[in-house]
């Protein structure tokens, strides 16, 4: 695994045009900017709709607060396309950052989660309408839902508080390096 990140933080350091990008005025928060409407609109569709099928507003029918999930997947795309940027600009700075880690993590067991829901209790929870209340899978994977894409945003928060640091004798990379493979104590 640590052959990959250093494979793809030599990869995105290629990208000399995007990190030029990057870092020109008013650019990176810009980039921060469109990653925050993102997030904004991706939880705004995701926690109304986990919401609804834990009862809140149990009058609405299922299907109707459903109908904001598609603004939630667009948030989810400038939120995505974003954070590439932010990636192929500082590879290093999030490749091997701990927090990096858990924020792909809690992003693909959220995406998990969310094909779980539409495979085994989407089509039972928008029939029933606001007649009954959704199945205790359904809420059981709307928890879950709550819980990962915190994650992702507190995950995302940290990322600015764990930075790598260059590996050494006394902190060797393990499964996946959480240090900079290559560098000696100067950066070099």
């Amino acid at each position: 695994m640590i052959d990959f990140q250093i494979w793809l933080v030599a990869l995105c350091a290629r990208a000399t045009a995007v990190r030029t990008l990057m870092h020109a005025p008013w650019v990176w928060g810009g980039a921060e900017t469109i990653h925050f409407i993102g997030l904004s609109l991706l939880f705004g569709g995701i926690f109304l709709f986990d919401l609804r099928l834990l009862g809140v507003g149990n009058r609405i029918p299922i299907a109707e607060v459903h109908r904001f999930i598609p603004l939630g997947l667009l948030g989810f795309g400038l939120a995505l396309a974003s954070g590439v940027l932010f990636v192929m600009a500082e590879p290093d700075q999030y490749v091997y950052n701990p927090a990096f880690h858990f924020k792909i993590l809690f992003m693909v067991l959220a995406g998990l989660n969310a094909g779980v829901f539409y495979l085994t209790s989407y089509r039972r929870a928008v029939a029933a309408g606001a007649a009954i209340d959704a199945t205790r899978l359904s809420k059981l994977i709307a928890v879950a839902s709550l819980s990962l894409w915190l994650g992702v945003v507190v995950s995302g928060r940290l990322l600015t508080f764990y930075r790598p640091w260059p590996c050494g004798a006394d902190n060797p990379p393990g499964v996946l390096a959480w240090c900079l493979p290559g560098y000696d104590e100067q950066g070099r």
